[in-house]
This record gives structure tokens, sequence and C-alpha cells, in this order.
């Protein structure tokens, strides 16, 4: 046992490096910027705590008048525990099976499921802080508004440690199995992909199904029973995904008998997953990693003739980074899945989680009905940019290149000209997911081509700012020593910082307009003003990069 938690805490170590920032930071005396830039986010991001406080507060209200309230628990629970469930499987699969640690724990005498166990604790820890914005906020406020008593705050605790159990556990026997498969075949990283995929589609496609089968029309008996029960909303809510309603139950009911059954189902539930977990990595873990690190030795061989045209005929350095850069992307598995997926997960999310309560967008069509073009346009182009920016692509760009950054240094192309194929990357990633968002808006949303048009315009000026922006984030900083790719999108703190910048410059110009409103500015004027804004940050984010590229490339020690 003595030799698993040190197994665990050096894991944990690793993970976090906070022995290494401290040694950096209080030793070396070098990044102390990072405290700036930390305090920086903190107070960007308070407009958007506040909003989202402002709105928990405004679906509490609407709720409470009907007994209702209990649901929006439900939902921020399930939109936790959905959101481990989908985008938990990165993190596995590149801890797992990725991670350049493995090479040194197989020859240890450590079990295999004491090394998977130990990759399980520190994925969990990061888990916690990934639904920390959406959940915690939830459960704190909900009970400060309904006065609740010592009994909720403790189910609240421990209902927050197993939330993400669940989810990972399914996710974590789910990849091991598919591993073992995978590891039978000599194209591995394309079956990985797919078989990726095929388990994020089956998760969305149960999510979907489940979130159907409650929508059966109501009678006039059935729909006076929706009102007067206070667990209707919350039982349609949850119907995708129970335990979210059994944990529900469980803050709701304090110590009462059925909340304390509820807890110990849930509790239950998550300790058999996990108990699980631990046999499923005991029989299949080691045989899935044999041979995961092989690749193939037959390459077709070049003659002088074809050596000699390659060479002499070259390609233009912004092309030929392009390619590099896009080949970098795509024949890693977890680069590809964190990036390109997650462009069009989100509205694919969107769509899942807008029909698995009421059933349809009623509501959201209805709001967009009631409110101004400008307004719409505006919200539009916002729901454009998160598609396409809050990815990780643009503040990993120089990160993911990790020790082989010293091939960029010597190459024969100016760091200005790398620069330039990067972002041409890193914008494209971007311009994937405006389109695929523009295509939730205009089939499932039935907003006009012309509203969609125009949100499109603002979505790819705002695309092209927030991707210059993530770029100089990872410029100024990269991340180029990890022990798995996952890091160097997912645990990568400069992915964090542009995600929480891209979001502070959102509510910026959401302050910008609210301003231009109170003057007295309408219409088509807030729209030209926005956008010359929009197109002077995104000049002045490119201009910056493009400027710092020679000098950082000189910096940078690999």
């Amino acid at each position: 046992m003595k030799r698993l938690f040190t197994l665990i805490r050096v894991a944990l170590k690793v993970n976090f490096g906070l022995s290494v920032l401290y040694h950096r930071v209080f030793r070396q005396k070098k990044d102390i910027w990072i405290g700036l830039v930390a305090v920086l986010i903190l107070i960007s991001i308070i407009p958007t705590i506040y909003g989202y406080l402002k709105l928990v507060e405004g679906i509490y209200s609407a709720l409470k008048p009907v007994g209702q309230e209990q649901a929006l628990l439900t939902f921020a629970l399930l939109a936790g525990q959905f959101l481990i469930l989908v985008f938990g499987l990165y993190y596995v699969v590149s801890a797992f099976y990725f991670s350049k640690d493995l090479d040194m724990l197989i020859p240890l005498p450590l079990k295999p499921f004491e090394v998977m166990l130990s990759k399980f604790i520190v994925i969990l820890v990061n888990e916690y802080l990934t639904v920390l914005p959406i959940v915690a906020p939830v459960l704190v406020y909900f009970g400060i508004l309904g006065k609740a008593g010592l009994s909720y705050w403790v189910n609240a605790l421990i209902i927050y440690l197993l939330l993400p159990v669940i989810p990972l556990a399914i996710v974590s026997i789910l990849v091991v199995g598919m591993m073992r498969v995978v590891n039978l075949s000599r194209k591995k990283d394309a079956l990985i992909i797919v078989g990726s995929l095929l388990l994020i589609a089956a998760s969305i496609g149960l999510q979907f199904v489940f979130g159907r089968s409650g929508r059966s029309q109501l009678d006039a008996n059935a729909m006076v029973n929706f009102f007067t029960s206070p667990d209707s909303l919350l039982k349609r809510v949850g119907a995708g995904f129970p335990p979210s309603i059994w944990a529900t139950k469980a803050l709701a009911g304090g110590f009462s008998g059925p909340a304390l059954l509820n807890l110990l189902i849930f509790a239950g539930t998550s300790l058999a997953l996990f108990y699980g977990m631990l046999v499923t990595a005991e029989k299949l873990f080691y045989r899935g990693l044999v041979g995961i690190g092989e690749i193939s030795g037959r390459r077709k061989a070049l003659s002088q003739a074809e050596m000699s045209r390659l060479v002499s005929s070259g390609r233009r350095p912004v092309k030929a980074i392009f390619w590099r850069e896009w080949r970098i992307m795509n024949r890693t598995p977890i680069f590809l899945l964190n990036g390109v997926l997650t462009v069009i997960l989100i509205p694919i999310l969107f769509i899942v989680m807008a029909r698995s309560g009421t059933g349809d967008n009623a509501f959201i069509l209805k709001a967009l009905g009631s409110a101004k073009s400008v307004y719409v346009i505006l919200a539009s182009a916002c729901f454009l940019l998160i598609c396409g920016c809050l990815n990780g692509t643009s503040s990993s760009t120089f990160s993911r290149e990790g020790g082989q950054f010293w091939m960029s240094k010597i190459i024969p192309v100016t760091p200005r000209e790398q620069v330039m194929a990067k972002f041409l990357h890193s914008y494209l990633i971007a311009l994937l997911g405006v389109c695929a968002g523009s295509v939730l808006l205009i089939l499932v949303l039935h907003l006009k081509l012309a509203v969609c048009a125009a949100a499109i315009m603002f979505g790819l000026v705002g695309a092209a700012g927030m991707t210059a922006l993530g770029m100089i984030i990872d410029l100024a900083r990269p991340l180029l020593e990890w022990t798995n790719p996952q890091k160097a999108i997912k645990q990568n703190l400069n992915v964090l910082f542009s995600i929480f910048a891209d979001l502070g410059i959102l509510a910026v110009l959401g302050f910008f307009i609210r301003v231009l409103t109170k003057a007295g500015i309408r219409g088509n004027s807030i729209l030209v003003l926005v956008f010359a804004v929009l197109i002077l940050l995104s000049w002045l984010s490119y201009w910056f990069l493009l400027r710092m590229a020679a000098k950082r490339y000189r910096e940078i020690e690999v």
C-alpha cells in the first residue's frame, strides 16, 4: 500500500509540476510574470462568473414557485458528468497509453492495476478542476438561495468528490477494452481515432435516445402531475443519465432516509464501476500496451533522381511549414481528438443538452424571435467564436512540438514565416468550428440566412484575433517538456490562460455593447462599431505575434 501511495504522490507532482514552478519562480527568479497574468485573468473572468451566478439565480427563481428548483441541480450535475464522459476519453487514452513514463513504470515491480490506478487518480484530480466552474457555483449558490442546512453541505461535498468517478470508470473500462483490440492491428493510430470516435458517438447517441424517451405527449392528468410533483422536471432532465437523479435526491433530502438511500446507491455504483475498472486493468492493461509504440518499418525507397527532384523543387516556406503542422496534428491521435474534434463536439453537445430537457428548442427560438436582429447577430457571433476558438489548438501551437522544437530553430525558414504558417493552421481549425456552429444556427435554430451571414462575418474576424492571441500566450512560454501528448493541451496552463483571455474579451465586448446601448446608439451603428473593434483587435494581435516571433525563437531553450 505504501508503494501505491508513493506512486500516486509522484504522479501528482509530475502532473502539476508545482515543485518545478516553485523552483523557477522563487529560486531562479523566472516566470514571475505568471502571477501577474493569473491576477489579470481572475479579474477578467469576474464578469463571466457574475453572469453565470445571475443565470443560476434567475433559473432558481423561475423554478421555485412551481416546486421544480431541484432540476437546476440535476442539470448542473448532468452537464458535469456528460462533459467528463465525452472529453475524459481523450485524457484516458493519452494518460494510459501514450505517457512517456510508461517505459519506466512497466519494468518496475508494480502490478498493472497499480500503474493504472495512479494514472486514474491523476485524471480524477484534473477532472475536479474541469467541472469546478460548471458544478461548484450551482451547488454553492443553490444552498445559499435555499438556506440549506449542514446536511446539504455534507452531501454536496460527497457528491462532488464522487461526481467524476462513474463517467471516468466507464470510459476507462471501454478504453482498456478498445486498446486491447487495437493492439492486434498494425494500423494502431487510425484504429485509436476511429474507436474513440465510435465511443464518443455511442455516448452522445445514448444520451440523445434516453433524453427522447421521456418526451411522450402529456395528457391533462399527466400535465397536472408534472407541475404538482417536485421530481417531475428533474426526472425528465436526468433521464439520459440516472446517477444525476440519485445525486440530486441525495442533495435535496439531507439526512432523511430516502436521501441517504440515493446517496448510498450513487456511492455504491461509483465503487462498483471503480472496482470493475481495476479488475479490467489487471487483466487487459499491459496487453494493450505491448507494441503500442511500434511503427511500421516499410517505407518507399527513393531513387537518386527522385531525391534530387524533391530537394531542388522545394516548396514555399509558409506552405511547407503549414503541412508540417498539419501532419503533427493528424498523426498524433490525442492532438487530433482534442483539437479538431472539439470544435465539432461543442455544437453537437449544445443540441443534445437543448433537447434533453424540454424536448425541443422552443424556448431558445422564442427568445431569438423576440430579440432584435442586432442582438441576435451578436449573440450568434459569440456562439460561433466559442465553437471555433475554445479548443486549445492555437494556445498549444508551439507546445505540441515538445522536445522537437529544436528543429524549428535550425531549419532555414524565418520565425516570421513559421509563425504565419502556424497561424493559418490554427485559424483553419477555428474556421471548422465556425462552420459547425453555423450549421446549427441554420438547421436547428432556423435563423435567417442574412442574420447567419452577418454572424459568420463577425465570427471570422473575431476568430483571427483570438487565434493570434492564443499563439502569443503559447509563444511567450511554450510547454516543451511533457510526459504524454495530453499534457501539451489539456494540462497546459497556456490553454487555460487563453480560454480565460477569450472569455474576458467577450465579456469586455458585452460591456462595450451595453455602454453603447445606454448612450443611445442603436441598430446598425452598434454592429459597425463592434465590427471595427474586432478588426482592430485582430490586426493588433496578429501584428504583435509576428513582431515577437524572431525574439522568442532565439530565447527559447530546448
